[in-house]
């Protein structure tokens, strides 16, 4: 297989054509949907997914979905599979109003590079909410640092999402954190909240994480870091309540975060000066939600001076 190589490993084999029309037809009746890799997907807010499915019913489906051709050996054979890794939301409309749609197969090395190419995908979106950019980029932490081990090390640093890499000395390497920080302009404390963010939404039912994400459910984010740096393993939590017992019944002498905690209202106020910061990036894109975005801007900084006059 063809590979390109980047800062963090291998770029994908890019097919721009799914075949002749016969295969395409054969490929789409195939395709089937990951729930490990579908959670990756930040869920579109109400209005959004309305004029999605809105612009799809008057135009079609204009961009053609992405489809991993997956290969598994079965013995002698060789078993193909046709997992969807971008397009979740059109596929779903679609179906459901029998709307024809184009794919692209892509191929990779594994499910990790799979998982890389999705994060890098979304994080592209311009209408990411600050929970959700908060998520993704604490994915993308997570993954790296799984895949270079700790400390979590790396020897090029990004100089823009479409430029080629700058290869650095290998006795000053930089670290995960930091390269991250860089591409997002956050500070690596951000990162690494992000991280603790990410790891307590997976933690969550998938319902109840939807939910967070789509912002029609509204969680501490501080309940949810601490939530992430829990060691020990326990079952989805479905519900707000049951975050909040968790965290209560928990004596352990760890670095959990409570609402009534000092070092909780440091934490809180830390992403909600992450938020601004992701705030002020949408600025810089046309958008028709300017207003909203300077309201919700607004709003968070007000929580962020109300919450410092108590402390």
């Amino acid at each position: 297989m063809k590979k390109i190589l980047n800062q963090f490993g291998e770029k994908p084999l890019i097919r721009k054509e799914g075949g002749s029309l016969v295969q395409q037809e054969h490929i789409k009746k195939q395709i089937s949907i990951l729930a490990e890799l579908e959670s990756l997907i930040p869920p579109l807010l109400e209005d959004e997914y309305k004029q999605l499915e809105e612009n799809i019913k008057n135009e079609g489906c204009r961009e053609p979905l992405l489809v991993w051709q997956r290969s598994i050996e079965d013995g002698p054979q060789e078993e193909v599979q046709y997992l969807l890794i971008d397009g979740h939301n059109r596929y779903g409309i679609c179906k459901r109003n029998s709307i024809d749609f184009k794919i692209s197969l892509r191929e990779f090395t594994d499910i990790d590079a799979v998982k890389n190419f999705m994060i890098d995908n979304q994080l592209g979106r311009r209408n990411l909410t600050p929970e959700q950019m908060s998520y993704l980029r604490g994915q993308k932490y997570n993954a790296l640092k799984k895949k270079l081990g700790r400390p979590g090390q790396v020897e090029s640093l990004p100089l823009h999402p479409a430029s080629k890499s700058a290869i650095l000395p290998k006795k000053d390497p930089i670290r995960t954190e930091q390269v991250l920080a860089d591409q997002f302009k956050v500070s690596p404390k951000t990162i690494r909240l992000d991280a603790s963010y990410a790891k307590g939404l997976d933690k969550l039912a998938e319902p109840l994480k939807k939910e967070v994400l789509a912002r029609k459910v509204k969680l501490n984010k501080g309940d949810v870091i601490a939530l992430g740096d829990r060691q020990e393993p326990i079952s989805p939590i479905a519900t707000p309540n049951e975050l909040i017992a968790v965290l209560k019944s928990d004596h352990s002498p760890q670095p959990a975060i409570t609402r009534s905690s000092a070092d909780g209202q440091n934490v809180n106020l830390q992403y909600k000066v992450s938020q601004v910061v992701s705030l002020v990036q949408k600025l810089s894109y046309p958008s028709e939600s300017l207003v909203s975005t300077c309201e919700e801007m607004i709003q968070t900084l007000q929580s962020i001076v109300n919450e410092l006059k108590r402390t």
